[in-house]
């Protein structure tokens, strides 16, 4: 048999109380078109009825391993290091794959194997009424850049496995040592900086369900998330290699962030922390920093009514 028809995708679950959503989840393998996948789930100790559910898919889940663990990016690096796939992707408990999806992704790397990881297109769309909320495949806006890492949103990948030993596996917390919801974001923009390519299929594999219990869909989080980019910022920016664009780019990611989270605490009339980050957006941006405050989320805004679906 050829290495293109025995190289195979490990696909990794990480799971904490998805029992209304992990069916679906493994249903979606257990309908893809092409089964040339090993399947690892990583459950955090669930007591939902989550094990009794995957424990039902031993047809297609290879590895089960129910632990405690810091976070679910915390599992995902375990999982990397047990896989055997060539490619590594992640599959989260709430959402699922298009039947076709390691099909294309096969299809693709074996036409591609060069490039460092595939991407490909991801719609939103609500848990309950599955009305669509947004869909972007589009190359120009998944395509490897570091102004597509910073400002566009984030979707998903397979990643060759050896790409974890070059440059590093997910961060699982945050600089102050909490669940660091942006890891995923911040490992988009270490692979701009190590100048790493991808390939891009302009197609729709990966739905992903938006709810109100979603760590990073949720509006609770979203201060806390705007923090965790101004901080991905200023971790990179203090470094001494970095290029002119990166620079830049990195830069105004931090006042673009900035910007989004005074008018998100002025909206919300939150003024104590809108006076604080006024201030530091002040300090930081100076003489731009007004027309920084009115632009920014224009930009924000232009850009997101370009993948959302209104009706």
């Amino acid at each position: 048999m050829s290495k293109e028809n025995t190289r195979k995708i490990t696909i990794i679950i990480p799971c904490l109380n998805a029992a209304k959503t992990i069916s679906k989840t493994l249903n979606s393998l257990r309908d893809q078109t092409d089964k040339n996948f090993e399947c690892i789930v990583m459950d955090g100790k669930s007591n939902d009825g989550t094990q009794d559910i995957v424990k039902e898919y031993s047809d297609i889940v290879d590895i089960f391993i129910s632990e405690k663990d810091d976070s679910g990016a915390d599992s995902c690096n375990k999982a990397i290091k047990m896989a055997s796939g060539e490619l590594i992707m992640f599959l989260y408990a709430d959402d699922f794959l298009v039947s076709s999806s390691i099909y294309d992704i096969i299809s693709a790397y074996n036409k591609n194997n060069s490039i460092d990881f595939i991407s490909y297109g991801l719609q939103v769309q609500d848990l309950h009424s599955e009305k669509i909320i947004l869909k972007s495949f589009l190359k120009r806006n998944i395509s490897l850049s570091i102004k597509n890492a910073c400002f566009k949103h984030v979707l998903n990948h397979a990643y060759k496995k050896k790409l974890f030993d070059e440059i590093g596996y997910l961060r699982h917390l945050y600089f102050d040592n909490k669940i660091f919801f942006s890891n995923d974001r911040e490992f988009l923009i270490r692979l701009c900086i190590n100048e790493k390519k991808n390939y891009v299929i302009e197609k729709i594999l990966y739905i992903m369900q938006s709810h109100e219990n979603s760590f990073t869909g949720s509006r609770s989080n979203i201060a806390r998330i705007r923090y965790e980019h101004i901080g991905i910022a200023e971790h990179y920016l203090s470094k001494s290699n970095l290029s002119v664009e990166n620079k830049k780019t990195l830069i105004l990611f931090k006042s673009h962030n900035l910007a989004l989270l005074f008018i998100w605490y002025f909206l919300t009339l939150n003024m104590k922390n809108s006076f604080k980050v006024f201030l530091m957006g002040l300090k930081y941006c100076r003489f731009k920093w007004i027309y920084l405050i009115f632009s920014r989320p224009i930009v924000e805004l232009i850009y997101r009514l370009s993948v959302v679906k209104l009706f």
